[in-house]
């Protein structure tokens, strides 16, 4: 059961990496589920579809970038705004992360803030009021 705030699914096979990123998603008033792989992510998102993910390329399972093409197979025709991460740094990374359909790509760490920026842009908080 939802809290009717906005869901955010976090998909990062580094636990310690997506508690950070919980806390500062939480605190900006979103509702946060964390995911450790992308399979898992997947059978969240089919109990309760997120209003956005925040995903990391570098998964156990599949890769990001198939995780945010199946996610977004699962959300048609609604749309559903994927963010990707990662510690790659090449700009083919990026390219990728934009041919697989992310709607933004941060390299880890992201700023907080311009990631928060890009969250609400995409979900903002007043939608779901």
């Amino acid at each position: 059961m939802g809290s009717g705030k906005p869901l955010v699914l976090i998909v990062d096979d580094m636990p310690e990496g997506a508690q950070v990123l919980r806390l500062y998603i939480e605190e900006a008033g979103y509702e946060v589920q964390v995911a450790h792989d992308g399979l898992d992510a997947l059978a969240l998102a089919r109990v309760r579809l997120p209003a956005l993910a925040v995903c990391d390329v570098v998964l156990p399972s599949m890769l990001g970038w198939e995780l945010c093409v199946k996610l977004k197979e699962l959300a048609a025709p609604a749309p559903l705004p994927v963010i990707m991460l990662t510690a790659k740094t090449t700009d083919m990374d990026e390219i990728r992360s934009y041919e697989s359909h992310a709607d933004d790509h941060f390299r880890k760490p992201p700023d907080f803030k311009q990631l928060l920026a890009a969250i609400q842009r995409h979900v903002p908080l007043a939608a779901s009021k």
